[in-house]
């Protein structure tokens, strides 16, 4: 049973996942120590073995952060009851590619697939904290749609493989690598796309 944190002791945690996000992103997995996020948290290591007990588990609880904090948001705006099907799917979109495009994300996925061969724990707690269990969460939104009767989605886990995927296209792929972006591929028609497609495909 998971124990639930004082409001000094939550503020402990934020604090050390903070630092820790930072130093991961400055120094990369491998060379951040639990010493360093000590120092950059302001407590002591002691501290943050009691909260986490191992630095794969600090990743992991950085990356369940990020997704519940998107996920959150994304579920009040996607399952209000007078949106449509595009309406949704536009802001489930516009929600998603914002925060692909977000510099820390971007960052955490770079640092993930530059150490995934030398540390595949790593690799795993990314997937299962953040990818897998986003993509669960969503695919929970398209049944919901589904069930409305604004979608006709038979395989809500197929279907949100493949929005995520026309997504994760040339907009993103540029700024992933840090190239400057092309004018034939913009945030607004990457989402209007990969929405028109979804109509095209499970729409009623």
């Amino acid at each position: 049973m998971q124990k639930t944190c004082s409001p000094r002791s939550s503020a402990k945690r934020t604090c050390i996942l903070d630092a820790a996000q930072a130093c991961f992103l400055e120094h990369g997995y491998s060379s951040t120590s639990m010493d360093m996020v000590a120092s950059k948290a302001t407590v002591s290591k002691a501290t943050i073995y009691a909260h986490f007990q191992s630095k794969d588990e600090l990743f992991g609880a950085i990356i369940r952060r990020r997704c519940d904090d998107h996920a959150e948001g994304l579920g009040a705006v996607t399952l209000a009851e007078n949106l449509d099907a595009r309406a949704a799917l536009t802001a489930m979109a516009s929600h998603l590619l914002t925060m692909l495009m977000n510099p820390e994300v971007i960052g955490i996925y770079r640092m993930v697939v530059a150490e995934a061969a030398r540390h595949p724990d790593l690799a795993k707690a990314y997937y299962e904290a953040g990818p897998l269990r986003g993509k669960a969460r969503l695919a929970d939104i398209l049944d919901t749609l589904t069930a409305r009767g604004v979608l006709k989605v038979p395989d809500s886990w197929q279907a949100m493989d493949q929005f995520i995927g026309m997504l994760r296209a040339e907009y993103f792929n540029r700024a992933l690598i840090g190239l400057p972006a092309d004018d034939r591929a913009s945030f607004d028609t990457t989402v209007t796309g990969a929405v028109e497609v979804m109509l095209k495909v499970y729409g009623v």
